[in-house]
């Protein structure tokens, strides 16, 4: 695992505790938003641990392309998180159609990192 990936990993770890003390022990609504950018380190540790992807950006194109596949992975979480906050938090059924941009940024998500896995080879 890379440091980039450790030090995501910890600070997402560092707020998922903190949102579930805010959440469970103080009944803190600011638990549900805080798990939001918990999830968004976590995307960040996955996607630096792998090989192909941390080592992928040897130009400026390959940067950027590395950048905007990790966006559209961050907004595919956020956007479900956000889903489920709505939906299953708050019982709302218009939470559903957070789906649509969950899915949008997930398939863009996916096209970026196939191609990027496919260069890297």
């Amino acid at each position: 695992m890379t440091k980039k990936a450790k030090l995501f990993l910890a600070i997402g770890l560092f707020l998922s505790v903190i949102s579930k003390v805010l959440q469970f022990k103080f009944d803190n609504p600011l638990g549900d938003f805080i798990v939001i950018p918990a999830a968004v380190f976590f995307v960040l540790t996955i996607l630096f641990s792998i090989k192909r992807f941390d080592g992928y950006s040897e130009d400026g194109y390959q940067k950027r392309r590395q950048i905007m596949t990790a966006i559209f992975a961050c907004l595919a979480v956020v956007s479900f998180q956000i889903t489920m906050i709505i939906f299953a938090g708050h019982q709302n059924d218009f939470g559903l159609f957070g789906l649509i941009p969950t899915i949008l940024f997930a398939v863009l998500f996916s096209r970026h990192f196939i191609r990027i896995l496919k260069e890297a080879t």
